[in-house]
């Protein structure tokens, strides 16, 4: 039986008066330094192409190395959170993470460096594809959009960490930069210890597993809230049995092509466009300028976050428009003024600071889309798909834009933002609201399966 706990309620309509309590504290703050982790490690990639002397193709080898073993990591990750259990999921990613941050500090070879990054990666994304899952299911509903939104504007935090240690070593031997990242790499993982000793697992996921391993979950780590925690998923899952349904079924038979085409298609968008101007784009053609593109990168990413604080109000198919359709106008002007920007560096890095003021918002506003349509039968699975073929493609673009001059790049960069932007209208016109304060069961479309 689910104890009460003083002044407990049971809230009758989809948690709008589960208050937010220490354990969503703790559970924001898990989340949140995963995505920084995730984030610091896929950028240490584009750094370390300055620690070793190497041709244009091993080059081209080190930047898609991040998002390879990045999407092999998603890929393991996404169905084993959904077997698992999302909390098992991050016990695996935390020891991969550690392993992988003490040997880059120690590693100085080429073959050395990229077998500590391959571990880290391998560890980030399942990490960040099992915090996407988990932020939605665990966060309390009515702070759900915004909670998770701003746990996404963490990996602009880790980006910016990520700069912050590159560029303070950037002056120093390529051993003294490898020591000082893959130090703060450590002392990343050792805080994300401490912190997921705290919380949960998620109570969507074991009231799957059986209603009983939910409730002793709840009153574990919510007491006084336990019961209106439990009330809120009974009163979701009340609508549809989906334990009823085929899997094919749980993902939602209706609309199903349009989740995957539109959702990948913003994903590689925002993946691909992202990481040609930030991480690529130097190496390729501005060495000396990597590590300030990654700190004007972050400083504008960290900026824009201040949208996350209106994630429960806004609508995401909107935002989600405006977004790509500004990253796709500013990418037509850095290609349309190269005469003017190449006379000066500080007018690129200029800017690319725009630009990522933008991208930020369209990034924290698609990531939290992508997790957030999906049933919670297949959310970690489904997810891992999206990020697995958009993170794919992204790779495609590294090794297929390394011999283009730098018009032919940034305009290949400008189609990749219209891709997206295409996909953000067509979602418009026929996708649903999964913002503007929609409960996770319509943004999903478990409700919908009722009939």
């Amino acid at each position: 039986m689910i104890n009460e706990g003083d002044g407990a309620e049971v809230c009758p309509t989809f948690g709008t008066n589960i208050m937010w309590c220490r354990t969503d504290s703790w559970n924001f703050l898990s989340f949140a330094i995963g995505m920084l982790a995730e984030a610091y490690a896929f950028g240490v990639a584009s750094v370390a192409t300055g620690w070793v002397s190497m041709p244009r193709s091993l080059l081209s080898l080190l930047l898609a190395w991040a998002p390879i073993w990045l999407i092999i990591g998603i890929a393991i990750a996404g169905p084993l959170s959904d077997r698992l259990g999302r909390k098992r999921m991050f016990y695996i990613t935390m020891a991969l993470y550690a392993a992988g941050g003490v040997g880059l500090s120690f590693s100085d070879g080429y073959v050395g460096i990229l077998a500590c990054l391959a571990v880290m990666l391998l560890a980030s994304g399942g990490e960040m594809n099992t915090v996407l899952v988990a932020s939605h299911e665990l966060m309390p509903p009515q702070h759900r959009g915004k909670a998770t939104m701003a746990v996404v504007n963490f990996v602009s935090i880790g980006g910016l960490l990520l700069a912050i240690a590159a560029f303070s070593s950037s002056y120093a031997a390529s051993a003294v930069q490898r020591h000082v990242v893959g130090g703060f790499a450590v002392g990343i993982i050792a805080l994300l210890v401490f912190v997921r000793g705290k919380t949960p697992e998620s109570l969507r996921w074991l009231y799957r597993v059986g209603r009983a391993s939910a409730v002793n979950e709840a009153n574990t780590f919510y007491p006084g809230q336990a019961a209106a925690r439990i009330a809120v998923i009974e009163e979701e899952l009340s609508r549809t049995n989906l334990a009823t349904l085929s899997w094919r079924n749980k993902l939602g038979q209706r609309g199903i092509g349009l989740k995957l085409l539109c959702s990948i298609m913003m994903s590689f968008s925002n993946a691909a466009g992202y990481g040609m101007i930030t991480y690529v784009v130097g190496p390729y053609f501005f060495k000396n300028l990597t590590d300030q593109i990654l700190l004007a990168a972050g400083l504008a990413a960290v900026l824009s976050g201040v949208i996350c604080l209106a994630g429960d109000v806004l609508s995401r198919r909107k935002t989600l428009l405006a977004g790509y359709f500004a990253c796709a106008a500013i990418s037509l002007m850095i290609l349309l003024t190269r005469s003017w920007w190449q006379l000066d560096a500080f007018r690129f890095l200029g800017l690319v600071f725009v630009l990522n003021i933008f991208i930020n918002v369209t990034y924290i506003t698609e990531d939290t889309f992508k997790s957030e349509i999906w049933p919670t039968a297949v959310r970690g699975s489904m997810t891992a798909v999206v990020r697995f073929t958009s993170i794919g493609f992204y790779v495609v673009t590294i090794f297929a834009t390394q011999a283009l001059t730098i018009e032919a790049y940034l305009a290949f960069n400008l189609a990749v933002w219209l891709a997206g932007l295409a996909a953000a209208l067509l979602w418009l016109v026929y996708g649903v609201e999964t913002g503007s304060g929609a409960t996770l069961c319509v943004a999903s479309g478990e409700t919908a399966l009722s009939g």
